[in-house]
C-alpha cells in the first residue's frame, strides 16, 4: 500500500511486494497521475509505502545484484544449457537520472532484505580456455563477458517476444559460492571491487532465466535457439555504430569498461569457432 502525506495520509497505489523493494525504496521517485512522489519510508513488515510529494526533475532506478545458483541441468549441448536454479537478489543502492538528458546525477546506497526464488534458467557457459586465451587484463576480460550478457539479454527479449521484465539476467559463477559479476542492469564499474572475491579459474556463466518462480516457459525455447541467440547478438553488436559500447549493444562504457565491445566480440568469435578479426595493437593489453 502506499500512502501520500504531502496534506493528510492518503492511499494512492498498491503494488506486490517484489516490486516494491526496487520502486518504492527509500529516497526513490514514484509517479502516479503526472505527479512526482519521494518515498520517505518503506515499512518492509507492514507492506506500506510512506511518500510524500515532491518537484524535482529526475528519476530513480534500482541496483541490483543477483546471484544464481545452479540446481539441476535438464539439456545441454556444448556450451549452452538448460535447467533449474536458485535465485537470490538484492537492492544494494540507486542511482538518480535526470529526465530528458538521462544524465546520471547522483546515487545511493541501500540496505534490503534478499528475495529468493526457485525458477528455469538458460545459461552460457564459456570455457576457461577462451577466456584464458583472451590477450586481455581480468578486468577487461570480465567487462567483456558482462558485455557479452547485456547484448544477449536484448536479442532473447526479441526472439522470446517477450517483455524486458520477464527474463532476469545475472552473470556469475554458478555451482561456487563466489560471484562472477554483478547483474548487468544498474551496474556500475566501480562497483567491480565489491565481486573481486570472484576466482579466477572459475568458469564464467551468463544466466538469462525466468523472472517468475517455478518459470513460465523461456528458458527451454531460448536454449533450442541457441546458435540462432548467439549469431543475432553478434550481428547486433558488430553492426553498432558506437565505438566502445553504449546502450544498444553492450552496455553504456561508464557501466562496463572501454574494451567491453572488443572483448565481447572476440569472445563470440572463439565460441562460433570463427576466426577473430586481427585487432589493432592499442587494444591489446598484455597481462
Amino acid at each position: 500500500m502506499i500512502t501520500d502525506h504531502t496534506s493528510g495520509p492518503k492511499v494512492i497505489g498498491e503494488t506486490d511486494f517484489t516490486s516494491a523493494l526496487s520502486t518504492l525504496h527509500p529516497k526513490a521517485i514514484y509517479m502516479v497521475e503526472g505527479k512526482i512522489f519521494q518515498v520517505e519510508e518503506l515499512d518492509v513488515v507492514g507492506r506500506k509505502a510512506h511518500v510524500r510529494e515532491v518537484d524535482c526533475d529526475y528519476y530513480t532506478t534500482a541496483i541490483t545484484y543477483t546471484k544464481v545458483t545452479i540446481l539441476d541441468r535438464f539439456e545441454a549441448a556444448e556450451a549452452a544449457l538448460h535447467g533449474e536454479v536458485h535465485v537470490v537478489s538484492r537492492v544494494v543502492g540507486f542511482k538518480k537520472i535526470k529526465f530528458h538528458t538521462n544524465e546520471n546525477v547522483g546515487s545511493g546506497e541501500l540496505d534490503l532484505p534478499e528475495q529468493q526464488m526457485h525458477t528455469t534458467s538458460y545459461w552460457l557457459e564459456i570455457p576457461l580456455a577462451v577466456m584464458n586465451a583472451l590477450p586481455y587484463a581480468a578486468d577487461d576480460r570480465r567487462d567483456g563477458v558482462v558485455g557479452l550478457a547485456f547484448a544477449m539479454k536484448q536479442v532473447a527479449q526479441l526472439l522470446l517476444m517477450c517483455d524486458a521484465r520477464d527474463v532476469g539476467l545475472s552473470v556469475n559463477a554458478g555451482d561456487t559460492d563466489q560471484p562472477f559479476g554483478p547483474e548487468a542492469q544498474g551496474w556500475s564499474r566501480r562497483s567491480s571491487g565489491d565481486h573481486a572475491g570472484a576466482k579466477a579459474d572459475d568458469t564464467p556463466r551468463i544466466f538469462i532465466y525466468d523472472a517468475y518462480p517455478g518459470g513460465i516457459g523461456f528458458s527451454a525455447p531460448l536454449w533450442g535457439m541457441q546458435q540462432d541467440l548467439l549469431s543475432r547478438t553478434r550481428a547486433l553488436i558488430r553492426g553498432c555504430d558506437c565505438d566502445t559500447g553504449c546502450p544498444v549493444c553492450v552496455g553504456p562504457i561508464g557501466e562496463t569498461g572501454p574494451l567491453a565491445k572488443t572483448v565481447a566480440l572476440r569472445l563470440l568469435d572463439h565460441l562460433a569457432g570463427a576466426e577473430a578479426p586481427a585487432l589493432p595493437a592499442q587494444d591489446v593489453v598484455p597481462f
